[in-house]
Parts: structure tokens; sequence; C-alpha cells
């Protein structure tokens, strides 16, 4: 008799304790929420969520191509949220319905919880910023513009390249490229809508309208000049070669041969430049051919300024360093 009351007692201390870890464990309840740096955005602007619910889980469904979470099922995909931070921007206009999933769960997923919440944006294209521009084809060589202030751009090409054994000219007739971060962004070509395989003249100022999907439009222009170099060298009746860099258009050398023991330390060159505007200087002292003496026993490079005739505040420059070798 006293037994059994053992084994009862016993059992009604290990029946609670077994049914206990038998219980399943059941998951958080989830808070989707969410806050959003603003609702209307241009095509490539950063939108900012910043998570502020509870989950284990987050992924964010930005309702473009792909990422549409009504289309879920066929394939469209959402983006994990990483402590909570998440930024995106959109690369077409549209308005784009965001949406939030927030998911607990336990160990192996055998109890999984989920909240959603979500919002609407506005994604314009207003796009009139043009990154760079180029010649895209100088001979094998892309040649881009340099970014002035007020909307204008300078582009400088070489008069001649080295290209093998020969130095070809570069016309001022040249196709155009244009970096813009939109594909709906129309440009006109004095007043023209462009095209990439139109060569344009690129001697007078090139006038250049921006237009975006939204319609705004926004000027440009474009000048161009050549690098300035020496026309003609001479140094005591000797003809100098021009010698270009094959990858520095900006960059030359000036060879030329003297007889053996000539004095080099105090002679006046004579030369010519392709423009009358173009100075040329040795250091920040110019130079005037025929009359002032140079003295080449030290290392000489000429600095070569051409201002355009157009707007003095246009230029572009180049180096000569003079090679002097003996016959």
């Amino acid at each position: 008799m006293k037994m059994k009351i053992f084994f009862k007692i016993l059992l009604g201390v290990c029946l609670p304790l077994f049914l206990l870890s038998c219980e399943e464990e059941s998951a958080d309840t989830p808070i989707a929420r969410m806050t959003i740096n603003k609702d209307n955005f241009e095509i490539n602007e950063s939108m900012i969520i910043n998570f502020t619910g509870y989950a284990d889980q987050v992924v964010v469904y930005t309702g473009d191509d792909m990422h549409n979470y009504e289309l879920r099922e066929q394939s469209n995909t959402g983006f994990v949220v990483n402590k909570g931070l998440f930024t995106y921007s959109y690369s077409s206009p549209g308005i784009y319905k965001v949406v939030c999933i927030a998911s607990t769960h336990t160990d192996k997923a055998k109890d999984l919880k989920r909240d959603t919440c979500s919002f609407t944006v506005t994604v314009i294209d207003n796009q009139t910023e043009i990154d760079k521009l180029s010649c895209p084809q100088i001979l094998y060589d892309e040649v881009f513009a340099q970014k002035l202030a007020d909307d204008e751009w300078l582009m400088v090409l070489p008069r001649k390249v080295k290209y093998n054994n020969s130095t070809p000219s570069i016309a001022l007739s040249q196709r155009l490229r244009f970096y813009i971060q939109s594909d709906s962004t129309k440009v006109f070509v004095n007043d023209a809508e462009y095209s990439s395989t139109t060569k344009y003249n690129l001697s007078n100022t090139v006038y250049i309208s921006v237009k975006s999907d939204f319609g705004t439009v926004r000027p440009y222009k474009l000048h161009t000049m050549y690098y300035p170099e020496f026309n003609t060298f001479k140094m005591l009746g000797a003809e100098g070669t021009l010698i270009r860099n094959e990858f520095d258009y900006s960059t030359f050398d000036m060879a030329i041969s003297l007889p053996a023991g000539t004095d080099i330390s105090n002679i006046i060159p004579e030369f010519t430049t392709h423009s009358s505007t173009d100075k040329v200087y040795i250091g920040n002292i110019e130079q005037t051919s025929g009359t002032t003496a140079v003295d080449f026993s030290q290392n000489v490079v000429y600095r070569l300024v051409s201002i355009s005739p157009e707007n003095a505040n246009l230029r572009s420059k180049a180096t000569v360093n003079v090679k002097i070798s003996y016959q």
C-alpha cells in the first residue's frame, strides 16, 4: 500500500514536467514599421528607409521591375534590410508601392509570423545634368571636354596625333558623346536632335539643349580649341622637329641637331605658332621670336598658352621640352 502511494506521488510530480517539455515554442509578434526620408524623388536619387519596428528579418519590396510585392509569386524578389537601414534609387520614373515585411520565427522556423506595412513614392525623371562630354573617336582615342562654370564646356583637341609612323591631322568636325544618367533625356545640338553618328562643326561655339522627361530644358555651350604647338622652330639656322607624345597631347619634344662644339649658352631662337594669340613662355617670362636670348645649356621647357579669340578666359596649354643633339 505504501508503494502505490509513493508511485502516485512520483507520477504526479513528473507529469507536469513532461507536458511542459513537449509544449511548442511560440515566435514573438513582429511589428512592421518604417520611416522614409521623403516620398517624392528624382531618378538616381537615394531613398533612405529606416526600420523602426520589431523583427528577426526585414524585407523591402521597392515596387519597380522585378521587385513588385504583388508579383512575388512570379519571381519578383525583395531586398533584405541590414541593421535597420535600407538605401535605394530608382532608374525609371513612376509611382511605386513600397512594401515592408517584418517577420519573426522560432528555431528551425517551426513558428513563423509576419507583419506588413507600405507606402507610395513618386519618382520623376528630371535629369538635365551632363556628367561627361567627349569626342569619342579622335583616331583611336576618346577625348573628354573640361567642365567650366555656367554650364559651359571646353574641348581641347590635338592638331595631329602620333599613329604608327605617321601623324594624321585631326579635323574640327567630330562626333560627340554625352554621358547623362537617364535614357529618357533628349539632347539637341544647334537646335537639331542629337545623333551619335553625326559629325558636328566644332570650329564655332556649339549650342546644346538638354530636355528631361519631366520637361525641364537646360542650355549648355561647347567651345573647342587645339592644343598650342610650335609651327616652326629654328636655332642658329637649324630647323627643329616637333615630336608628339602618343599618350599626352599636351606635351611635346622639340628635337634639333647642331654642329659639334656649338656654344648654346646664349642663343636667340626663331619660332612661329599656329595662332597670333598664342603666348610662349619659359617659366613666367614671355618669349619673343628672334629677340629673346636663351641659355640652352640648361634644360629648357617652353610653356605655350593658346587664347581663344572669342573669349580670353578660354585657354589651352602645352609644354615643349627642347632636346639638342650634335652632328
